[in-house]
Order: C-alpha cells, then structure tokens, then sequence
C-alpha cells in the first residue's frame, strides 16, 4: 500500500536527521554508524515515492558511477576464487556505497546538507579538544578512548584520525573564506590551525600528514591560483627545513622511520612485524603478482584473500585480506576494468564538482576526492568501516546539490583574491 503524503514526510523527516546524526557518529563509533544506516535504511524505504527517487538518482552522474561500481561487485561474484564468508564480507562492505544514491533523492537541500557537514565538524571538534587535553597531560589515560600522551588520539587509530582531522582543518579553512565577520573568520582559521597542530605535530598518522599537505596546497591554490601554489611550496620549504632541523619533533620521528623501514627491506625477505613500511613493500609485490597473473578480470569480489594465500604460501611470508592500498585491491579483484571503474568514479566526482550550487560545496567536493584518492594509496579506503563510510556519506551529501533546487546554472571558480 502506497504511503500517505503524511507518512512520506514523516518518513523523510526521520531519514534526514538519521543521516544527519550519521556525520556526527562516524568519527566516534561504528556501532552507532551501523544502527543509524539500519534507521536510514528502514526509512527510505518506509517513505515511498520510488519513481522520483529513482529518477532524482539516474539525473546525478556520480550516483551512476556508483552504481556502475556496485555492479561489478555483483559480476565479480561470478568467477571469485573466494569462499563464501569473503565474498559475504567483500559485498557486506560494497553496500556501503549504496549510501551514495540513497542520500541524493532527500538532502538536496541546502540547510540538510549544511546540518550533515556541520555533524561531522561538530564531532571532530570534540575529538580535538580531547586530543589536545590527552597531549598536555589534562587527561587520564582510560580504557573508553584509545589514546595516550605520545599518540593523543580519541576515538578511531591514528591513521583515521589524521584523515578526518585533515580534512576537518580543510572544511574549517572553507568556512574561514565564507564568514561574513572577521571574528568568525578568525575564529574558523584558528581551528584549522589547530587541526593542523594536531595532525603534523601530535598524532603519528603519516597517511593524514599528506593528505594536509595535498589539501593545503588546493587550498591555497584555489583562493590566489599561481600565487598560492608559490606560496604552498614556500611553506612546504620551510616547513622541511624546521623538521629537519628539529629531530626531537614527532613529524621527524616519523620520517626517520620511513626511511628506516625502507631501507631494511628486502624483496621476497619477509619484513619485521613492526615494520609498516617493510609490510606494504611486500603487499605491494605480492599484489602486483596476482595482477599481472590476472590483468583483465582479477580474481573476483572477495578473492584477494585466497589469491595473496596461495601466491605467500611458499615463502613464509604472512597472508593478509588487506593490502593497504585500494588501487591494488580493486585491480587484484577486478582487473583493468575495475581500476578503471573506480578511477572513472573518481574523475565524475572531480568534473561534477565544479557543478555544484555554491563554492563551499565546490571545494569541499573536490578536496573530498583528493582526500580519498591520497588515502587510497597508502590504505584500502573503501574496505576499512571508517574511512568507507565517510567517503560514500560525504560524496552522497555533497553532490546531492547537483540537479537540486536552485542549482540550475554553474557556479564559476572563485576569482583569486
């Protein structure tokens, strides 16, 4: 039976501040993550309206390419060498990009898209200030958070908070240019000032301190063209000097480390344990076998697992389900057609943005995709909850605008200042 009108909103209502009240969880906890995806599920589906949906769906390009996505999660069930709990995982994780489509036909409103992105700034304000209090010794250590003085995270380990907080300090940059006082402006830049601390000085993620140098530098790029990448690569200069000269800093610490690590590697020589860098050389070589033993197709949704098994079998080398970079995962899975999939994904994303209603949602849009496609290299994104859910909420919410009320014509790049 066909929803009322009155159930419909109601339904809507209840979807909207679900996904709303997602942006807020998905930096503290993925139980509340999954019994909110339950709710938004329930919902949509609760509201009816199918045909407009739909069609709200087939109007936006990146909800295709989603689509086109998904689907090749399903086709690559038909040759995995997978059993049946890793294919049940690999498409247990694929449905999270569902969430894409899902969100565009209800949030195209400005005001909800605004409340989700405020969500998940307002969470990460909290773990911001936690980090700090962990950091200046305020805090106890306790057994509720994971953090501790020399690695001050909050909620998540420190490889996602430094992404999120990364991409924290972007968004508060954006809200900087668009204050309409210069107190709020002040106000803004001094959070992303102080998310930068936090990400480059405080909190071990190396993966999070290149996605703030790349956001940085589209950051200033964006505001003053030639003049801000000089600029990007000025600071970057200094800021290579002060490591360098600063050995007792933790960004120091880390790099030291890196290099460390890769020093010590050797191919086909299974590395320390401890060695992050020496394990992803390895993953690295290894996926790379099972890519060139299966270019076109890959091994199918969910086989990476058995694949890299079988191929580390021989060499005592430990199997891992997780090659740490999305890029070699989806191509070990699926062959050239998958990468290309996923990068074609990526590419709508980058090309639409520039179609979105105002320039907040232009660059927050495209600073979303450099923040994920960096991530991508150095973890597999779209398989850790995290980092997965804040992808496909973030893309889902932000170009939700495209086709939407008012967004009728194409905003242009903000003039250099």
């Amino acid at each position: 039976m066909p929803a009322t009108p009155e159930a419909r909103e109601r339904a809507e209502i209840v979807f909207k501040w679900a996904a709303v009240v997602l942006g807020c969880s998905i930096p503290i906890s993925v139980a509340t993550d999954n019994v909110i995806l339950g709710l938004i599920l329930l919902y949509w589906i609760a509201g009816g309206g199918y045909r407009e949906k739909l069609a709200a769906i087939r109007r936006n390009p990146v909800a295709l390419a989603t689509l086109a996505m998904f689907s090749m999660y399903i086709v690559g069930m038909l040759y995995t060498i997978a059993g049946g709990d890793d294919v049940q995982d690999a498409m247990t994780k694929a449905l999270r990009l569902l969430l894409i489509p899902a969100l565009m036909p209800l949030m195209r409103e400005k005001q909800w898209r605004r409340r989700g992105i405020w969500a998940f700034q307002g969470s990460m304000l909290v773990v911001l200030l936690v980090s700090y209090l962990y950091w200046l010794g305020a805090l106890p250590v306790n057994t509720l958070l994971k953090g501790t003085g020399h690695d001050p995270v909050v909620f998540k380990a420190h490889i996602t908070h430094n992404v999120f907080m990364a991409f924290a300090a972007f968004l508060f940059a954006l809200a900087a240019v668009d204050a309409r006082t210069r107190g709020g402006r002040l106000g803004f830049f001094a959070l992303a000032a102080a998310a930068t601390v936090n990400v480059l000085m405080m909190v071990p993620g190396r993966t999070g301190h290149i996605v703030l140098l790349v956001l940085f530098t589209y950051f200033l790029y964006r505001q003053l063209r030639a003049k801000g990448l000089a600029l990007a690569g000025l600071a970057l200069g200094v800021l290579a000097v002060v490591v360098f000269l600063s050995p007792g800093t933790m960004l120091h610490k880390r790099i030291t480390m890196a290099d460390d690590e890769f020093q010590q590697w050797r191919a086909g020589v299974p590395p320390d344990p401890t060695s992050s860098v020496g394990q992803r050389m390895e993953f690295l070589r290894n996926t790379l076998g099972i890519i060139r033993d299966n270019p076109v197709a890959g091994v199918g949704t969910g086989g990476f697992a058995a694949a890299y098994a079988v191929r580390v079998s021989r060499t005592g080398e430990a199997p891992t389900k997780n090659p740490h970079n999305e890029f070699l995962l989806i191509t070990a899975q699926f062959g050239a057609s998958g990468l290309a999939v996923l990068l074609c994904l990526f590419a709508t994303q980058w090309w639409l943005a520039a179609r979105l209603p105002d320039r907040f949602d232009q660059a927050a849009a495209r600073g979303l995709v450099l923040t994920i496609v960096v991530a991508s290299i150095l973890t597999s994104t779209l398989v850790d909850h995290a980092e997965g859910i804040f992808f496909v909420y973030m893309s889902g919410l932000l170009f939700a605008g495209y086709g939407g009320a008012g967004n009728r014509e194409r905003l242009s790049e903000p003039t250099p200042s």
